[in-house]
């Protein structure tokens, strides 16, 4: 079998199995299929679907010796064994939910270096086993009783299955399947499943708590790599920034990640879960004291990131996280006066910057040539209006649109602008299901984060603050769907807006503190 004919099998049943899975309760009740088993057909037809498309990607040498008999036995072998011990952890596991979130947040940002036939890729690879260990719990866990026999069912499932299982399908129209089936494989398809393993055990997990303590002291050790780099002169991993530093005005660092501005991203998103934690237990001076030091450290490996998108990220979030914890009248007030009497200063005293927001030329320098990825987007958006250029197309279509010579002296083909990337790749149908689910994402968060009970609502600002600071960093840089973080705050913003308020929350106790890991009450309704 040729291998667009297994694309094309996995594929279809991507799409199936994703229709299965997230399709609302009260559409499905017309198919009189019951809601568990349909949910449960639709995991294993998209476990099979992942698991084929991910082995059309396998490097040549290793695809031959998997056609030998011997070496199919010891492929075949070794996946069932690692299978095995995952689906055994998940089993241990199943009784403290909770250590799923610790090594959810210990792997959220590990990005492991391979190669891929020809390309060399960043994949989380850490964060996809702990994904199959999270399939395992929720087996685990539904045998055993401890959950209602149905996965709940979440405001975002109808226009998730839409957009993604668009996404799926447009690999079968794209002019560079190698690329989306790799998007495919290590992004979309496993943090679906991702979304909806978090959602299921947000309550159990104590999710929130346990996520902010681990982000924020896994941020330390990152922060003090970076200062580290920035120290020695050195960084890792990222050759093209080592050769950048050395003509640049600035010496950029990257910590364990491949970009300094995802380390910006990380960075941020950790300074805003140590934000919420310090406001949550303001009345522990010791707690206090540590989200002080964690902040500074934080900061720090922050500014000799130099990333501009970043900043305009923690901008974003802590404006978002302000209205909810200060009232919006004063935060717009404050915010005004701010901008105003810091803009108006830097505009008359730089020459720079009245440059820079004047000139289009410099801006377009001062952006490093992201307009014109942007224009490039609207004109492969023009070439395919309604269906796009198919997931994964678009450094391939943007190159097709310039000469000789501009390949020559351009640096970067991928777009560094996520809605312009959907446009492009996905066209108007793609850009409509894209819009309504960032849409009922907003609403869901805005409803979370108005609940009364500052456990609740606190928590859900700080994950509203990070998925609105990361769509805004996408923006200029990218990858929002890419970003297993995404994923995690969206699945958290449903669970808590599903909750209801606690009676007697009181402010800054160690009882709000223990309340924000609250989330979902067992079963479907509540998650509705």
């Amino acid at each position: 079998m040729s291998a667009e004919a297994v694309r094309f099998a996995a594929v279809i049943a991507l799409a199936v199995g994703l229709v299965l899975m997230l399709t609302p309760a009260a559409l499905a009740a017309r198919v009189r299929l019951p809601d568990r088993t349909r949910r449960i057909a639709g995991l294993a037809v998209v476990l099979a679907g992942w698991v084929v498309m991910a082995g059309t990607l396998l490097p040549d040498p290793v695809t031959d010796r998997l056609s030998e008999p011997v070496g199919m036995a010891v492929g075949i072998g070794g996946v069932l064994i690692v299978l095995a011990a995952l689906v055994l952890v998940g089993r241990v596991i199943a009784r403290r939910p909770w250590v799923w979130f610790v090594l959810l947040g210990l792997t959220l940002p590990v990005r492991i270096p391979i190669s891929l036939g020809n390309e060399d890729a960043n994949l989380l690879l850490p964060l996809y086993a702990v994904i199959v260990v999270g399939l395992s719990v929720l087996w685990w866990m539904e045998r055993d009783g401890t959950r209602l026999r149905r996965w709940p069912t979440t405001p975002l499932d109808l226009p998730l299955m839409l957009f993604t299982g668009f996404t799926v399908v447009s690999l079968l129209w794209s002019s560079d399947v190698t690329e989306g089936a790799i998007k495919l494989t290590f992004f979309w398809i496993p943090f679906t499943l991702l979304f909806l393993i978090v959602v299921a055990l947000w309550r159990e997990g104590r999710a929130f708590r346990t996520l902010t303590i681990t982000t924020v002291a896994m941020s330390v050790p990152v922060a003090l790599l970076a200062l580290g780099e920035y120290a020695a002169r050195e960084v890792l991993w990222n050759h093209r920034l080592m050769q950048a530093n050395v003509y640049s005005r600035f010496f950029r660092v990257n910590s364990i990640f491949y970009d300094p501005n995802i380390l910006g991203r990380y960075l941020v998103l950790a300074l805003l879960f140590t934000v919420a934690l310090a406001w949550l237990w303001r009345a522990n001076g010791r707690v206090l004291v540590a989200c002080a030091v964690v902040a500074t450290v934080d900061a720090l490996a922050f500014v000799v990131t130099f990333s501009r998108s970043s900043a305009l990220m923690l901008m974003v979030g802590l404006l978002i996280m302000a209205l909810r914890l200060f009232g919006w009248r004063r935060v717009l007030l404050t915010a005004a006066i701010m901008a105003v009497a810091g803009g108006g200063a830097a505009v008359a005293a730089s020459g720079h910057v009245r440059a820079a927001l004047t000139s289009t030329d410099r801006l377009e320098k001062v952006s490093e040539g992201r307009f014109d990825l942007v224009g490039g987007g609207v004109d492969i958006f023009r070439q395919h209006p309604v269906v796009g250029g198919g997931v994964g197309s678009f450094a391939t279509d943007y190159s097709a649109l310039l000469t000789e010579d501009e390949i020559r002296r351009t640096r970067v083909v991928i777009s560094h602008n996520a809605p312009v990337t959907v446009l492009s790749e996905e066209g108007a149908v793609g850009f409509a299901l894209f819009v309504w689910l960032c849409v009922i994402a907003g609403l869901v968060g805005i409803r979370a984060t108005r609940n009364p009970d500052e456990g609740i609502g606190v928590p859900a600002a700080r994950l509203l603050a990070g998925l609105a600071g990361i769509f805004v960093h996408a923006l200029l840089y990218a990858a929002l769907f890419e970003d297993p973080f995404t994923w995690v705050l969206a699945a958290g913003l449903v669970a808590l807006a599903a909750t209801p308020s606690t009676a007697g929350s009181t402010a800054g106790t160690s009882t709000a503190g223990s309340t924000a890991g609250t989330s979902l009450r067992s079963g479907t309704e509540e998650v509705r």
